[in-house]
C-alpha cells in the first residue's frame, strides 16, 4: 500500500489518458506511476463497494490492496477492455470470496464446538488433567502434558499448541503454518484424539 501512496503523489503527465491507455502502457513499460494513477482514479470507488460487503474497515483496506494487486498481476498479461466493469466485477467477486472463507471458518469452529462437547474427556488447557487426576500436582501436570504433545505427530503438535494455548483461530493457525484450513481442523481433531489417549496412559490410576 505504501508503495501506491508514495507513487500517487508524484506529478504525471498522463492524468488526461484513458483507463485502456493507462492499461496498456502498463502493460509495454510496467511503470509504477501508471499503476499509481489508476490507483488514484479507482482506489475510493474499491473501497466504497468493499464496504458494502466486509464489515470491517481493515479487511476493507487489505481488499483495496489485493485487487489492485491482482489489478496489475492481470494488466501485464491480458489486455483489460472496459476497465471500469472488470475491476467492479474483480472488486465484487473478491469480497464474495473474503465473505465465504469467513462463513467456513465460523461453520467450522461451530463443528468444533459441537466436537468439544461430544468428548468431554478431551482438554482445552492444562487444567483438564485435573479432570483425569486430581491428584497431580502442577508440576507433574505440566511434565505430563508436555511428554504427551511430544509424542504427537508435528502437524498435531503444532497446531494444538496454536489453537488451545495461544487461542489462535483456523485462518491463524493456516496463515503462520501454511496449512490449508481444512488440514489444520484435521490436525486438530486427531491430535486432540491422540493426547487423550496418551494422557489416559501417562496419568497414575487410583490416586
Amino acid at each position: 500500500m505504501k508503495r501506491f501512496l508514495r507513487l500517487s503523489t508524484r506529478k504525471k503527465s498522463w492524468e488526461q489518458a484513458s483507463d485502456e491507455e493507462l492499461l496498456q502502457a502498463y502493460r509495454q513499460t510496467g511503470n509504477q506511476e501508471l499503476a499509481a494513477e489508476l490507483f488514484n482514479r479507482y482506489a475510493h470507488l474499491v473501497y466504497g463497494l468493499c464496504r458494502k460487503h466486509l464489515k470491517n474497515r481493515e479487511d476493507c483496506r487489505d481488499a483495496v490492496m489485493a485487487v489492485f494487486e491482482k489489478t496489475l498481476t492481470q494488466a501485464r498479461i491480458t489486455e483489460i477492455h472496459h476497465f471500469n466493469k472488470w475491476l467492479y466485477s474483480t472488486t465484487k467477486n473478491h469480497c464474495i470470496s473474503n465473505l465465504r472463507d469467513d462463513q467456513r471458518n465460523s461453520r467450522q469452529q461451530e463443528e468444533w464446538e459441537v466436537l468439544e462437547k461430544s468428548e468431554p474427556r478431551i482438554m482445552e488447557n492444562e487444567g483438564f488433567l485435573r479432570l483425569y487426576h486430581k491428584g497431580t500436582n502442577e508440576s507433574d501436570t505440566s511434565r505430563i502434558l508436555q511428554e504427551a504433545l511430544a509424542e504427537l505427530d508435528e502437524g498435531q503438535r503444532t497446531c494444538v499448541r496454536l489453537f488451545f494455548f495461544e487461542k489462535k483461530s483456523y485462518k491463524d493457525i493456516a496463515g503462520v503454518t501454511g496449512y490449508s484450513v481444512n488440514q489444520v481442523k484435521s490436525y486438530l481433531q486427531n491430535g486432540k484424539r491422540r493426547l487423550g489417549v496418551l494422557l489416559g496412559k501417562k496419568l497414575p490410576e487410583g490416586q
